[in-house]
């Protein structure tokens, strides 16, 4: 295990850019537009416990889908930085739809705060605001 949290990082930017990416594609639509579109449903902001694959507000349908699909690349994507899975006792990502929502691969404004706490009670978080550019 790594003695630096600047590795996370990379993980937080990730998790961040989970749905961005233009192969993450599945019902007719990117998966960004598909959990922007349950965010927005929610309130326009949603935080994803990513250790347990559930949010609050409780997202519907696809955004359901996308917490869950979260939660289950958290932990090889912290393997990939050199972290242990059980490294974190805590492991959030707040996302915040802004602007309109996008027609079926188009584009989507959001802000990000992933935030993890370690097991021994190290804190790190990341803020990020994107365009989702396919």
């Amino acid at each position: 295990m790594s003695s630096s949290l600047k590795p996370l990082k990379s993980v937080a930017h990730n998790v961040c850019h989970q749905f961005a990416s233009t192969l993450n594609y599945w019902a007719g639509d990117y998966g960004i537009n598909h959990f922007a579109r349950s965010v927005v449903a929610a309130g326009n902001l949603v935080a994803v416990d990513l250790l347990a694959g559930t949010s609050h507000p409780t997202l519907a349908g696809e955004g359901a889908a996308g917490a869950r699909q979260l939660a289950a690349a958290l932990p090889s994507l912290l393997v990939k930085e050199g972290f242990e899975p059980n490294l974190l006792a805590s492991a959030t990502a707040t996302y915040h739809v802004r602007g309109p929502l996008p027609e079926p691969g188009g584009n989507v404004a959001y802000d990000c705060r992933v935030e993890f706490t370690t097991v021994g009670g190290r804190s790190y978080a990341v803020d990020l605001s994107e365009l989702n550019a396919p």
